[in-house]
């Protein structure tokens, strides 16, 4: 079912996420923890998601869900039981006697209210759930959350990555997104859709380096870009390459961005939309070294120095003399912080050309259109509150080679 090769080749089959009750979950006082610059609206961040799915339906791509996927492959008993164990451990529980009680919890709701839990968290108030034998569980009674909402499952693209015929399950550095792969992980391994297809993780689970999918760029069969920053550390990009170089791909590009949240993924930086054309953040250029991981002769991993020209080393990875590089939010300094900031970088190529952008970013689409590229723009105040674009929105699963 996997098929990714190419960054720009028309999309066939994505995975998104509807934004659900997860997203009443979020407090005002905690809006830095869950990853948010401010309160979304739900149902107004639905309606843009809609438009978003509309947009994707429209150019014949196949839409699928994941709630709807994980549910479908918690049907299984023992899937949901194994899962339910996976989940509450990795929810850092004070207490076996309270992690105990939130399995018991888990196992007698109905799969409906148990895929909406697993979504919306458990409250410390929860009549449901005690755990009076333990000081650690008394005192927990008193927070807001036992266990914790995943208030950023819409950005699908983050918790995994697919590649090749295959998948990379993310290691997530911020609390609140580190249980999402475990959802990913279910999903490809036991959802009708993905069941009885051989799809193998490359990033094998005794490795505990940080590595997410916002850092992924797939040029070609040959060349994939990795961005290293503070959510993809150097030791996950050499263990990944090396089962990329497997897989036959013959050099991996890094991208060695700043250590800070607005540098956190390459895709905000850098996003390929077209045949040797991209976004890319101008106030980055040129200051940011670019290596080069292959194998060596006796199947290590070798890197080396490419160079701080962002267009020297994707000309290098792509076997050309030229590329053209549209900087995001134009020449003005301004601008290109402003609309760098607001993911004017982070649009989503369904096919050669054509991409799907957040209508804030004017002059960077504006740009797009004017090198013949046909723009799909739609206006998200809300979705975009949690720091993510289209491109964060949509895990590709099929694309055909560009």
């Amino acid at each position: 079912m996997i098929h990714v090769y190419s960054e720009i080749g028309k999309l066939n089959t994505v995975m998104v996420h509807r934004p659900g009750n997860e997203l009443k979950q979020i407090h005002p006082s905690m809006l830095e923890e869950m990853l948010f610059e401010d309160t979304p609206f739900l149902p107004s961040a639905q309606k843009e998601h809609d438009i978003f799915t509309g947009i994707l339906r429209d150019a014949g791509i196949e839409v699928l869900d994941m709630r709807d996927l994980f549910t479908d492959a918690c049907r299984d008993n023992w899937v949901r039981t194994n899962f339910t164990r996976e989940f509450v451990a990795a929810s850092n529980l004070p207490s076996e006697g309270l992690a105990e009680s939130v399995r018991s919890y888990y196992d007698a709701l109905d799969l409906e209210d148990f895929v909406e839990t697993i979504y919306c968290g458990i409250r410390g108030n929860n009549p449901a759930i005690s755990d009076v034998t333990t000081l650690a569980g008394l005192v927990s009674k008193q927070d807001l959350f036992l266990v914790k909402p995943l208030t950023n499952t819409h950005f699908t693209r983050d918790s995994s990555i697919n590649v090749a015929d295959s998948y990379i399950l993310s290691r997530m550095r911020m609390d609140a997104r580190k249980r999402e792969p475990i959802m990913m992980k279910y999903i490809a391994q036991n959802a009708p859709a993905y069941k009885g297809k051989i799809v193998s993780n490359l990033y094998h689970p005794k490795y505990d380096y940080i590595l997410e999918g916002g850092n992924f760029m797939i040029l070609n069969k040959d060349s994939i870009c990795i961005g290293c920053s503070q959510r993809t550390e150097p030791q996950a990009i050499e263990v990944v390459a090396e089962e990329l170089f497997k897989h036959g791909f013959k050099a991996v590009y890094v991208f060695d961005l700043e250590m800070n949240r607005q540098n956190m993924y390459l895709d905000d930086m850098l996003s390929m939309v077209d045949h040797e054309t991209f976004i890319y953040n101008p106030l980055l250029s040129g200051n940011v070294p670019v290596y080069k991981l292959t194998y060596d002769a006796y199947e290590e991993p070798h890197a080396e120095f490419v160079s701080n020209d962002w267009r020297k080393a994707l000309c290098e990875a792509l076997g050309t003399t030229a590329v053209n590089l549209i900087p995001c939010g134009g020449d003005d300094p301004i601008a290109s912080a402003w609309e760098t900031w607001n993911m004017g970088s982070n649009v989503l190529a369904i096919a050669p050309g054509e991409v799907i952008g957040f209508v804030r970013a004017e002059v960077t689409l504006d740009l797009l259109e004017k090198a013949g590229l046909t723009v799909h723009a739609f206006a998200a105040p809300e979705l975009s509150r949690g720091r993510g674009g289209c491109r964060c929105m949509c895990l590709p699963i099929n694309r055909e080679d560009a």
